[in-house]
């Protein structure tokens, strides 16, 4: 049964949409004004990571604590749906992008080179980096899957043990902590509106040059994964509609497009499956987390997008085998994500190098150029495929219908 949307909560998220508006469009007449004021935007950024981490850890170790058996269960279901999300994705980007053919006949302006290294990608490595020798340096840093997987081992041996006390002051704690939180989130709208402005004032309207149609792709991409793979199975198995999904899930994918950031979206996905669709602690708080670090369907549609762009650009062919080889290295990357610095221009670096085509830095030039733009779409993708993961398992898992 559905929870009863507050009347302050539907009011705000009415005022964060005409605050995002409004930036967007004054952003172009008055850049120099979000020049001055930015530092807003990056602030809330940071109160929002600064909430999350300790968010998560509190959920996490309460949902382990109060069962092993079904949190590994919920994780373990979690982890497969990820994977069969991302592929989906990621096959349904090739077919669009195969028959579009966004890179034939384009051609580079010359300009920025990027001159960065890929990452070094390794099993070692990946596996070093997210267990830690310091969880304290983890947490310091904001890694969230070291912190996701000693949250959970943590409160799994709380329950085995019989630490209640333990167990209940995490509880009190996840209790501050979310009122904190709750107060943050009214400075939302606030936070919306100078990211927007900035956004528009840093990029305006002509300086997409020819690489307009590189955005174009990416965001339709995005919009069709979105229909198809996040709310289509939703209104099937779980008869949520398209209105009553973005009605319920607006405010997290406003600040997912403002912030590029899933970590600094996370208290407001969490809030979104608890308090608009009353999904329990203990299938949200283990979901969402771990979805935020290696589920990203937004990572889907940027990769098969840079990759056949820059293949049909330099007129390379895209045989089966080489689409397959392309979809391997991209859910590689999309698990090692947490492993890899950089962000996502990085990434991409990385997935061409995989793929030999290591010649391009004009092109990675004006795709770092841009790639603030992109991020805007893949961020809010990926905060929409947690959104959807959590639905779906807590629908798998036999519980209250949705």
């Amino acid at each position: 049964m559905e929870q009863k949307r507050p009347a302050k909560t539907h009011i705000l998220s009415w005022i964060t949409l005409a605050c995002f508006a409004a930036g967007g469009v004054l952003g172009l007449f008055l850049p120099q004004l979000f020049d001055r004021i930015g530092f807003i935007g990056t602030v809330y950024i940071n109160l929002l990571k600064l909430m999350a981490l300790p968010i998560v850890l509190c959920t996490v170790f309460c949902a382990a604590s109060r069962g092993m058996k079904s949190a590994a269960g919920t994780l373990f279901r979690a982890v497969l749906l990820f994977v069969v999300l991302f592929t989906v994705s990621f096959l349904l980007s090739g077919a669009l992008y195969a028959i579009l053919s966004p890179g034939k006949g384009f051609t580079l302006i010359s300009g920025e080179v990027w001159s960065g290294d890929p990452a070094d990608l390794t099993l070692e490595g990946f596996f070093q980096s997210i267990f830690s020798p310091n969880i304290f340096a983890s947490l310091g840093s904001g890694a969230m899957l070291p912190a996701i997987l000693f949250a959970f081992f943590t409160g799994a041996v709380a329950e085995k043990v019989g630490a209640h006390r333990l167990t209940a002051l995490v509880g009190e704690l996840e209790t501050v902590f979310s009122r904190m939180l709750s107060y943050i989130l009214w400075l939302t709208p606030l936070g919306v509106f100078v990211l927007m402005g900035k956004c528009t004032s840093d990029f305006g309207v002509n300086a997409l040059g020819g690489a307009l149609s590189y955005v174009l792709y990416a965001w339709g991409g995005s919009v069709l994964i979105l229909l198809l793979v996040m709310i289509l199975p939703l209104w099937v198995f779980c008869r949520i509609d398209p209105i009553t999904y973005f009605r319920k899930t607006g405010r997290a994918l406003l600040t997912a497009v403002s912030t590029c950031s899933s970590a600094a979206t996370l208290p407001e996905t969490l809030r979104t499956c608890k308090e608009e669709f009353g999904v329990p602690d203990e299938t949200a708080g283990v979901v969402a987390p771990l979805g935020c670090t290696i589920h990203m369907c937004g990572g889907a549609v940027s990769f098969c997008l840079l990759a056949m762009f820059t293949m049909q650009m330099t007129g390379r062919s895209i045989t089966v085998g080489t689409f397959l080889l392309m979809l391997v290295f991209a859910e590689a990357l999309n698990m090692a994500a947490p492993g890899i610095p950089g962000g996502g221009i990085v990434l991409g670096a990385t997935f061409l190098s995989l793929l030999g085509m290591q010649e391009i830095g004009l092109f990675l030039g004006m795709y770092a150029g841009i790639y603030r733009l992109l991020d805007m779409a893949y961020t809010s993708l990926n905060v929409a495929g947690d959104v959807t993961a959590v639905l779906l398992i807590h629908r798998w898992e036999g519980r209250k219908r949705l």
